[in-house]
């Protein structure tokens, strides 16, 4: 056999292991009362009202968007809506979430003077009038996050999907809660030093991880879409597509026109009329 033979059979199997590991899950729950929507980012926030507070989640539910938001655990247990690990950036205080109580948490409010929000609360506020879009944290153990995000979800009647940068959340639904829509969050671009390593930014940015995630869409950032990863996936498996975020009217219409179903905004108000298809 010839080596250019030998080559051509190694690149093959080469390009049949990457397709296997950024494959999505093969049998997608029912996901039509996810679509038709545009997703506030933390809620409609801005101005006197703070992300991912109730007054964002009320305002979005007024406006008639969806609510992407972030879930994570107290020490004690509580599942409270926050993104950053710690309090410092929204509420002042240097402190890690998964290192303190409930109670503890309650002594820093957030800029408008109310308290984070335990999830409960969003969902009993929210009461199915819009879908959600939850993503789990990691902080404080992402499959502990998912676990008790699935507890709460598991009671909650209205439309939801899930999604996470950790593929190890993603897992422990796709393991105990195989009808949920849940999504594999990723990002293009160059490597910037934050929560991710760079191993970690390279495996997301070619959507390695689909592997232990087999997610039924992937929610990368717009626009840095444009990577090989994203080309094959779009062209082999059409998955569904989430696209954040979207901070212009500009970049929310592109990223329409690119076919995302999922479009998460923030930063200003979407021009009337401006919906994704179903």
């Amino acid at each position: 056999m010839s080596v250019l033979l030998w080559i051509l059979i190694c690149l093959a199997i080469l390009a049949g292991l990457y397709l296997f590991l950024i494959a999505p899950g093969r049998d997608r729950p029912d996901a039509s009362a996810l679509m038709g929507w545009l997703y506030a980012h933390r809620g409609l926030h801005g101005g006197d009202v703070p992300e991912n507070s109730l007054a964002a989640f009320s305002r979005a539910v007024e406006a008639g968007y969806g609510i992407e938001l972030d879930v994570q655990l107290t020490r004690d247990g509580s599942l409270v809506v926050h993104h950053d690990a710690s309090l410092k950036r929204v509420c002042g205080a240097d402190l890690r979430i998964c290192d303190i109580t409930c109670e503890e948490l309650c002594r820093h409010p957030l800029p408008d003077g109310s308290r984070v929000p335990l999830f409960s609360e969003v969902l009993s506020l929210v009461d199915g009038r819009v879908p959600l879009i939850v993503e789990v944290k990691h902080h404080g153990g992402a499959a502990r996050n998912a676990a008790a995000a699935l507890e709460h979800l598991r009671a909650y009647g209205g439309p939801y999907c899930v999604e996470s940068f950790h593929p190890l959340a993603m897992r422990y639904f796709r393991l105990h809660a195989p009808g949920v829509v849940r999504g594999q969050l990723a990002m293009g671009g160059a490597y910037r030093p934050g929560e991710a390593g760079a191993a970690a930014h390279f495996m997301l940015k070619h959507l390695l991880v689909n592997a232990l995630s087999r997610p039924h869409f992937v929610a990368y950032s717009y626009p840095e879409d444009r990577t090989p990863a994203m080309w094959l996936m779009r062209r082999c498996f059409r998955p569904l597509l989430a696209a954040w975020t979207l901070r212009s009217q500009e970049a929310l219409d592109g990223a329409l026109a690119r076919g995302y179903h999922l479009p998460i905004f923030e930063g200003f108000v979407p021009r009337s009329g401006a919906r994704p298809s179903c």
